[in-house]
């Protein structure tokens, strides 16, 4: 299973996806190191951030001499920049590399596949409820043809978390498969059995709002069942 890191750093939340068996995370894994992997797919992924190296290393939760020796090697190649922001040195992806866009598109489509949808959803007009990936990338057995299943469940509506998601599929090369529930509606299916309903909450997930204590809270029978949840 791919499960996304969280990572708060005062004034900021950034995430970035663990590795797992699945095949299109092993395409990154055959073409990087695991360090230089987090290191590029950090920067590429998130371009308006700036790190300062102490900063960068407790984010990755690597070794200091291998994330110093990646970060000098980048910015030689001057696929990162850095600048001096009072009395730290800041590192940036640097937009103009002339790879910048394939390396963008290289991890887009592997290791930084939920990265991106995960930020994409928190551009959301409106407030995602709970939201989660389920099928063969919850699983990690997806192929190159796999969809992403999406599920979404809360106040919001198909035309939002459509709107947010419109670049997705175009920077992924992947279908997204969106459905969307009013929490009344999740609880009327539950309550009539639905069969695929059922299917989808006893698999695999990667949660990308709210998360299994939420979940129970919702699929709990009761009359009061979604009092304060959303």
């Amino acid at each position: 299973m791919l499960n996304l890191l969280h990572i708060d750093i005062p004034g900021r939340s950034i995430n970035i996806p663990n590795m797992s068996n699945n095949s299109n995370e092993i395409f990154g894994e055959s073409l990087f190191g695991k360090v230089r992997r987090s290191v590029l797919s950090t920067f590429v992924l998130n371009p308006e951030k700036s790190f300062y190296l102490l900063e960068l290393i407790r984010f990755l939760n690597c070794g200091r001499g291998a994330v110093q020796r990646e970060v000098s090697r980048l910015s030689g190649a001057g696929i990162i920049t850095k600048s001096r922001v009072g009395n730290q040195v800041h590192y940036t992806a640097n937009t103009n590399c002339l790879i910048y866009k394939e390396l963008r598109s290289i991890f887009s489509k592997t290791t930084g596949l939920v990265d991106l949808l995960d930020a994409d959803l928190k551009s959301c007009s409106d407030q995602l409820g709970m939201a989660f990936i389920y099928g063969d990338y919850a699983r990690g057995t997806a192929v190159q043809n796999s969809p992403v299943n999406l599920i979404v469940i809360g106040d919001t509506t198909m035309d939002a978390v459509r709107a947010c998601t419109v670049e997705f599929s175009q920077e992924t090369a992947r279908d997204l498969h969106i459905t969307v529930l009013s929490t009344p509606e999740l609880k009327r299916r539950l309550v009539s059995s639905d069969r695929r309903i059922h299917e989808i909450l006893a698999d695999r997930k990667i949660f990308l709002a709210g998360g299994h204590r939420e979940l129970q809270v919702l699929t709990t029978t009761g009359d009061d069942l979604f009092a304060g949840v959303f």
